[in-house]
């Protein structure tokens, strides 16, 4: 088998990163991840984000654990792992060495447009909440 093709697909929230991993999980050949990172986020940072207690239970929340199943064997034995990742889950002190064995990509929405969705969701939304520092 050759080797397989790895995308991790930066985004924030409210950029319409869902839509087109559903694009990318359409396809026979490639596996999707939908925030691998976000069990450590919420474990990490304390955030009440809804679902929490069952996203940190039945997700790895071990930062290194989560970047040795990105890097390791793609379920399915797919051609393509597609990984979509929210910039604002890599926290300071999160080691993104592993990012140079990937392809990366970014998903960037006009700020203002964002922003409106975002507060439907986050009432009072931190610029930690909009990604956009990371």
């Amino acid at each position: 088998m050759e080797t397989p093709v790895r995308i991790a697909m930066w985004s924030g929230p409210r950029n319409i990163s869902t839509a087109l991993m559903r694009s990318w999980g359409s396809r026979a050949d490639t596996f999707v991840w939908d925030e691998p990172f976000y069990a450590h986020y919420l474990k990490t940072t304390g955030k009440d984000h809804p679902g929490r207690d069952e996203v940190i239970a039945q997700h790895e929340t071990d930062y290194a654990k989560i970047v040795a199943m990105l890097l390791g064997p793609v379920p399915g034995e797919r051609a393509i792992f597609y990984q979509k990742h929210m910039a604002h889950h890599i926290l300071p002190g999160d080691d993104i060495d592993w990012i140079g064995s990937v392809r990366n990509a970014f998903l960037i929405r006009d700020p203002l447009e964002m922003l409106t969705s975002l507060v439907k969701v986050i009432p009072e939304p931190t610029l930690e909440d909009t990604g956009l520092p990371q």
